[in-house]
């Protein structure tokens, strides 16, 4: 009989579990602007997060936005106190921020710091050897005189060789002419091989018979690496003696961008979409096949906007023809843009994206929204069934036509995506993040953050034999959990009162990491 009811409970439970409300959490708790989140994850320890974000807040009296990035430990169950990088000279404010760990857990970041009229600044790239919970000073890897006429600092997206050629761990951004730049436009990079403190000197990405042309404004290069240690980017191109139709080219370099081979990913009439419209595009490559590699961009090709994916199953020599990622009914007036993809270890893609299926009005203006996601087992062949990421329908906001919304993040790990965006509900645009069971469609609750105030303090610091713990009430029968520099727990221990010890006699020297739920304190032991 005990059995019998222990296997009841077992399949409650469970049943209770599959069929959760889906839970998004809001990880920027802002009261002005939060926008354009990146999502990194560690693969020495997929329970380790990083999130990283545009946050506008006033600053030596001055309204700027800054970039933000909070950590979690066990899977974006909850999250360290904020972190801020820094700013370089008076006005200057910061964007587009992105991320990348090396193979060995090593996290790089980087963000454009500048100001205009005059303009000045560049992009910054800053190294975090504890999973994100601190950040090392900031190095310069653009200037915005680079190339003096064009302010090469736009979209600097970071990307590092994590396969174990000769190349690994090389640092590759790519990059393109400030919005304000006219055309004729090209794409950028350097490479550092040295964890970005020093970098090659600008080169473009395009070349040969492979030009972007007189006519794009905006040539941003989407960049990532593959498993075999090649450097990948693709771009859009006008010309017409290369192409009759625009066209997205591949860019390939196996010598860190000495050199590269270029292919045609697709070519064909543009269908004009409204501007408003989010229509940044993303490559991405598996991590265990070298072959395989997939573009996603949002198109107008069937009337409204879809996303669209071309994959490539040889290194990016040939190309597939498009294959329409959502699965709302064809041309029916809604749109999908912010498209963002990952593989995860098994080679597995995940796709994300905003969706407005579910609005009463068409095209951009007044349609509300949510955000989906889709899976493929076959490099972007076939893809499941869309699912909802957003816990609840978010009404159209004005907010939408101005700068600084442009993306969104996520990452895949076994069968977990973890997801990340900025929305409205809050009346305010804040990042908003979720955690799935891809598979079946499974949210996993999370601990919802209510404030960026410390609960905890910690003394004496560096510790010898024991760290005194001071604790707010609250927390009374929780768990307090030690890290090492790795980000490995090595110790567990109950809290039973507001002022307990941590035995620290048996620690080697070095820093360590205390968290108490969302809160982390970071000490040492002499």
């Amino acid at each position: 009989m005990t059995k019998k009811l222990l296997s009841i409970f077992i399949l409650l439970v469970v049943y209770q579990f599959s069929n959760a409300q889906t839970t998004n959490t809001n990880i920027s708790n802002g009261i002005l602007f939060n926008g354009e989140p990146y999502l990194a994850i560690n693969p020495t320890n997929n329970q380790n997060l990083v999130s990283a974000w545009m946050s506008l807040g006033l600053s030596n009296g001055q309204y700027r936005i800054a970039i933000k990035t909070r950590t979690s430990f066990d899977g974006g169950t909850s999250w360290s106190t904020a972190n801020i990088l820094p700013h370089f000279g008076a006005g200057f404010g910061s964007a587009d921020v992105s991320m990348a760990f090396d193979k060995n857990g090593l996290l790089y970041i980087s963000y454009i710091d500048y100001k205009q009229a005059p303009d000045s600044g560049g992009i910054y790239v800053a190294r975090s050897f504890n999973g994100g919970l601190n950040w090392d000073t900031p190095t310069k890897a653009f200037d915005m005189y680079d190339v003096a006429a064009k302010r090469p600092i736009d979209r600097p997206w970071l990307v590092v060789d994590k396969s174990n050629t000769v190349n690994s761990g090389t640092l590759y951004i790519t990059t393109k002419p400030a919005p304000w730049i006219a055309p004729p436009n090209r794409n950028y990079f350097k490479v550092s091989a040295d964890s970005g403190h020093t970098w090659t000197s600008i080169a473009n990405v395009d070349g040969g018979t492979h030009l972007v042309g007189n006519l794009i404004a905006q040539p941003m290069a989407a960049p990532t690496t593959t498993v075999n240690g090649n450097f990948c980017a693709a771009y859009p191109s006008y010309v017409a003696s290369q192409n009759t139709y625009p066209a997205y080219y591949l860019a390939k370099s196996s010598n860190m961008g000495q050199t590269f081979s270029y292919t045609t990913i697709f070519s064909g009439l543009v269908t004009p979409i409204d501007t408003n419209f989010k229509s940044g595009y993303r490559l991405a490559a598996s991590p265990i096949d070298s072959n395989k590699l997939v573009f996603l961009i949002p198109s107008g090709t069937n009337g409204d906007l879809d996303i669209l994916a071309h994959h490539s199953n040889d290194g990016g020599q040939t190309w597939s023809n498009s294959i329409r990622v959502n699965d709302d009914a064809l041309s029916n007036g809604k749109a999908q843009d912010m498209v963002w993809g990952a593989y995860n270890e098994q080679g597995n893609l995940v796709v994300t994206w905003r969706d407005r299926r579910n609005s009463t009005a068409d095209g951009f203006w007044n349609a509300g929204y949510d955000f989906y996601y889709t899976t493929s087992t076959d490099n972007g062949q076939t893809f499941s069934a869309n699912q909802k990421l957003t816990s609840q329908y978010v009404a159209f906001d004005t907010i939408l036509t101005q700068s600084g919304n442009d993306m969104m993040g996520c990452v895949y790990s076994g069968d977990t995506l973890f997801s990340a965006w900025g929305d409205t509900r809050t009346g305010k645009m804040n990042i908003f993040f979720s955690k799935t069971i891809a598979s079946t469609n499974t949210n996993v609750g999370l601990t919802l953050l209510t404030s960026e105030q410390p609960q905890l303090t910690i003394f004496p610091n560096p510790a010898n034999d024991y760290l005194n713990v001071i604790i707010s009430a609250e927390m009374i029968g929780k768990e307090v959990f030690v890290y090492d520099a790795s980000g490995k727990k090595i110790a567990t221990q109950p809290i039973t009162d507001t002022n307990i010890k941590i035995n620290t006699h048996t620690f080697s020297k070095g820093v360590y990491f205390l968290k108490i739920e969302n809160e982390i304190k970071r000490f040492l032991k002499d």
